[in-house]
Order: C-alpha cells, then structure tokens, then sequence
C-alpha cells in the first residue's frame, strides 16, 4: 500500500501523487517524496502560529510561515512555498521580524548544519517561541555520511550533527526538555514507494534513503 503524506496535524493525508502535482503546479519541481515522509515524525507538533526556517518551497504545512534566504521575488506565492526573504548569515540565524514569545512552534529541517553557530541560532528561535511551544529539528545524522573536512562531506556543512549532541546544546540552554528524538532512517526503511515514486526519487538524488534524525523539544513554562 502507497505510504501517505501527512500534511496536517489532525492527521490529513494525501498521496505522493497528489504531493508531486502541488509541486509541479508551484515550480518546485526539485523538492522528493522523501522531505515529506520525514516531516510526518513531527507535524503533529505543529499548530497554531509557527515558522519554518529554510524551507525552500516545501515549507512543513501550507499555514506555516516560511522563511529562506535562497529564494526570487517570483518564488513566493506557492502552497508550500516560503513568505518571508530573509538576509543571508552563515554564523546564526536572526529573526528581527518576530518578538519575543509570539510563535507556538518552530521548525528547522536541514538548516542548521549549515549555520557555523548552531547554539546561538537555536537560542533565537527560542526567543520567539511562546512558552510551552515546541522547537521541533530534522537534521543529518553523522554516523551515515563523511565528517566535516573528509572526501565526500558536504562542502556547505558547517559542523557535524549526532543526536547526543544536539541534545547535550539543548541541555546547555536550559529553556527546553526533550519531547522525542529518533533516527529517521528506521522510519523510512519500510515506506514502498510505487515504481513511478521510486523513478522520482532516484532522479531527484535519493535513490537510498535519507539518513537524518529528529528532534522534538518543549520550551518550559514560567
């Protein structure tokens, strides 16, 4: 049976069909099957008002507001697309556009690696997140895929992401404890994508499956 893409948090589903036609109708004809079967390990944490950081035009949920710096005046506008053209920093992440505790949910899906300051981002989508709110991460997995500086790293990755780790930068910020962290490749070995699914993803560069984890925390009440 097709594996379905979650794309609410009350648990709306469609099919990778119909996911690939929002796609092809919004331009963004890069983005895999994959990206969202990954985002169905977290979407339930998102609710209400919330943010989307990097999201490229394949923000986790169409009520999400995403932000990316990579995008053209002529990339806004789409179902998934992003709404907010951020200024490029390579070291952290700033959000001047949103105040302190205003936002129910933040997420991040391979964004941070490539921010040579992680913790100090971290602590800026905290900033705004509202207390109770929940910080909810997908980032590459170490353990499968060449350090920083090895043959085969990703040049753009600017530091080595492990579970332990990001829990142990978490765990030094003190505003939020772990809700669920989980490797993702575990929940992908058994998604049968159909042959027609399977030829999209072997185009697109995924013809093995995406060795990442995630990581949801809950920022602490007063």
């Amino acid at each position: 049976m097709e594996q379905k893409i979650i794309i609410s948090p009350d648990g709306k589903s469609i099919s990778t069909k119909e996911m690939e036609d929002i796609f092809e109708r919004g331009g963004a004809y890069y983005e895999t099957i994959f990206r969202r079967l990954e985002f169905n390990e977290v979407i339930k944490y998102i609710k209400a008002v919330g943010f989307d950081i990097g999201c490229g035009l394949n923000k986790i949920h169409s009520c999400a507001i995403g932000i990316d710096y990579r995008l053209g005046d002529m990339d806004f506008g789409y179902p998934f697309g992003a709404n907010i053209k951020c200024s490029k920093n390579k070291e952290h992440l700033q959000l001047p556009f949103f105040s302190d505790e205003s936002m129910d949910f933040a997420f991040s899906s391979h964004c941070l690696e490539h921010l040579s300051n992680p913790r100090k981002s971290i602590q800026e989508m905290l900033r705004v997140l509202k207390p109770g709110g929940y910080l909810a991460l997908i980032l590459p997995d170490m353990r499968y895929y060449p350090h920083k500086g090895e043959p085969g790293a990703n040049p753009d990755h600017e530091w080595d992401c492990h579970p332990s780790t990001l829990i142990e930068m978490i765990k030094g910020i003190g505003e939020c404890e772990l809700v669920q962290i989980d490797t993702l490749h575990s929940k992908l070995e058994d998604v049968r994508l159909t042959e027609r699914d399977r030829r999209i993803a072997d185009y697109y560069g995924h013809s093995s499956l995406n060795f990442s984890f995630e990581g949801v925390f809950q920022k602490k009440g007063r």
